[in-house]
């Protein structure tokens, strides 16, 4: 497995300064969230970037590209639909061009937008994928319509295609009371990234802190032979120590990754 820190640990910092923690804290991979600017415009736009220069600043750091984190696909109106969509196509092309292989994608607000329009943009993006060395991942997410162990039934029941797999958020499975060891072993087969984080409840803390079951989520996944991405995801109510957290964090993947 190796090993990756997502941007979101450092998301008060410009992208040149989280490519430089990120550096600074012992990481080779990255993975950076370029969220469309109808969300949250974080580390990077993709409409405005080019691979070649991103390719630049994650080699002057020593970095390469884990993931590139979209967000997720909103469905609140068509358009807004249409328009995350052609981010995704977007992001495609250009993970390609940059030499990445993996997008992180999430679905839409379970409370106050449909379901049914985000499985026809899966539909859509897993035509578009074909020929592309890249592949989604899609998140689960506490709280949105990519949360429960049924949720992906639904998905895969109709979307299969090998293009489209799991990004398995350890944190947000504890958010939702989904036991992420028991999800991993029923869909190891599918799980092609993995966000480690560790919470209390809803909350996150910093890795090894919390009460998520990450060592059984790893050794089921290892048992099934998953050798991707444990991507360290911080998101802690005291952000001032995000710098010592994922410094540690480091520490704890090894240890998850030598299980």
């Amino acid at each position: 497995m190796d090993l990756a820190a997502s941007s979101i640990c450092w998301h008060r910092d410009t992208r040149a300064g989280m490519l430089r923690k990120a550096s600074e804290s012992g990481f080779r991979f990255v993975e950076i969230l370029t969220f469309p600017p109808e969300l949250n415009v974080l580390h990077g736009n993709l409409w405005l970037m080019k691979p070649n220069e991103l390719r630049a600043e994650l080699t002057e750091y020593g970095l390469e590209p884990a993931a590139l984190h979209l967000g997720a696909i909103q469905t609140s109106t068509e358009q807004r639909r249409q328009s995350l969509t052609d981010y995704a196509k977007r992001a495609i092309d250009f993970a390609a061009e940059l030499g990445c292989a993996l997008i992180v994608e999430g679905g839409p607000d379970r409370a106050t937008e449909p379901f049914q329009p985000f499985l026809r943009s899966l539909e859509h993006l897993a035509r578009f994928l074909e020929g592309y060395p890249v592949r989604i991942g899609l998140e689960n997410h506490y709280n949105n319509w990519i949360q429960y162990t049924q949720d992906y039934e639904h998905i895969f029941d109709r979307i299969d295609s090998p293009k489209i797999g799991i990004t398995l958020d350890s944190g947000h499975f504890t958010s939702a009371g989904v036991d992420p060891a028991l999800f991993a072993g029923k869909f190891a087969d599918k799980v092609i990234h993995v966000h480690v984080k560790d919470h209390i409840g809803i909350h996150s803390v910093a890795l090894g802190s919390g009460e998520t079951n990450n060592k059984g989520m790893v050794r089921a996944l290892k048992q099934a032979g998953y050798d991707g991405f444990l991507s360290q995801e911080l998101e802690v109510a005291d952000a001032d120590q995000a710098d010592h957290y994922a410094r540690e964090g480091l520490k704890y993947l090894r240890m998850l990754a030598d299980l």
